[in-house]
């Protein structure tokens, strides 16, 4: 079999974290690699190369972008068959996004983690790691973007999601479900995602004065209106159901956007998307005729990323609702 090669980026989490006296951390001096996969082919020849070693929270957006711009490098030097990135699993499925809007596609990029640390039973690192760099070398992998791999299911980066706190198979893709999963020594891929985000080519720039403001009844006009008093060029509500707030959060909206602001609507629901079927007051349709796009079946924290990164190319709200193949 003809020998191929992965890069690993390792950027810290719970894969790699220690049980210390305070409670499970990153080490003080981190390992020459995130955990030892174990069991993997001959013919595959690993490299790994540590970026951060930080726990999951401390991932920040431009953090990520720089991730991002190191993972678009590697892909331009042809060097590698696939690559494979380890981190922490609360920010996983955003850094997993933004990758997966930002480059080009030429070489496989999968994500993967942990929930259980090497010092506990049953820790998932190895296998998820092993599994991941499997899908990154496949050779059914074609034009799936960014994924996500762990327990054994590979998933789209812009439907995964974490689900549970601390299960092992706490990440799944709500109505969609994995693109396929990795048995034993095959990768078995069982559908491919349409509809994919791209962003405009381009270095990954990103503008983070995006606001994020879920809605809950009587909830999220005070918070909209503090995110434009704080400067924020655009802010992502999470709606209700089909993306309806409160009256009082409609007129936010409505402020927001004659200030100059870019507002889009999504649902606090884990399926479907937003749409504009309800004219009443706070209703999906009236946020479009008072100025606010409507942001399809994304959740809010990965639209909010996709914001960010528009605002550093450029692109207006127009533009932005256009690349999601929503009318702004």
């Amino acid at each position: 079999m003809k020998t191929k090669k992965a890069l690993v980026i390792s950027t810290g989490g719970t894969i790699e974290m220690s049980q210390g006296p305070a409670g499970f951390d990153m080490p003080s001096q981190p390992s020459e690699g995130p955990v030892e996969p174990g069991g993997l082919p001959s013919w595959l020849e690993v490299e790994h190369r540590r970026l951060f070693s930080l726990p999951s929270p401390s991932m920040t957006p431009s953090r990520m972008a720089g991730l991002c711009r190191l993972l678009a490098d590697e892909e331009r030097s042809g060097r590698w068959d696939g690559m494979v990135v380890t981190h922490g699993t609360d920010t996983l499925e955003e850094s997993a996004f933004l990758a997966d809007i930002s480059l080009e596609g030429s070489c496989p990029v999968v994500f993967t983690a942990a929930m259980r640390s090497p010092s506990e039973l049953g820790v998932d690192g190895p296998r998820n790691l092993r599994g991941a760099l499997l899908t990154s070398v496949s050779d059914g992998f074609h034009n799936f973007g960014t994924v996500v791999v762990l327990n054994d299911e590979i998933h789209s980066a812009a439907r995964v999601t974490k689900t549970y706190t601390s299960n092992v198979s706490a990440f799944a893709s709500p109505g969609y479900g994995p693109l396929g999963f990795v048995d034993d020594d095959r990768v078995i891929f069982a559908r491919a995602p349409l509809g994919r985000v791209h962003l405009p080519p381009g270095t990954l720039t990103l503008d983070e004065r995006v606001g994020l403001v879920r809605t809950a009844a009587g909830l999220g006009a005070r918070e909209v209106r503090c995110c434009v008093a704080g400067g924020d060029r655009a802010v992502v509500v999470e709606a209700f159901g089909r993306g309806n707030v409160p009256p009082d959060v409609a007129d936010a909206i409505e402020e927001a956007v004659a200030s100059g602001v870019t507002v889009a609507v999504t649902s606090r629901c884990f399926m479907g998307r937003v749409l504009g079927v309800y004219g009443y007051p706070g209703g999906g349709a009236d946020l479009e005729r008072r100025g606010a796009f409507l942001a399809g079946d994304l959740p809010g924290h990965k639209v909010r990323l996709f914001l960010m990164a528009c605002l550093g190319a450029g692109l207006d709200g127009a533009a932005s609702a256009a690349l999601l193949g929503s009318p702004a």
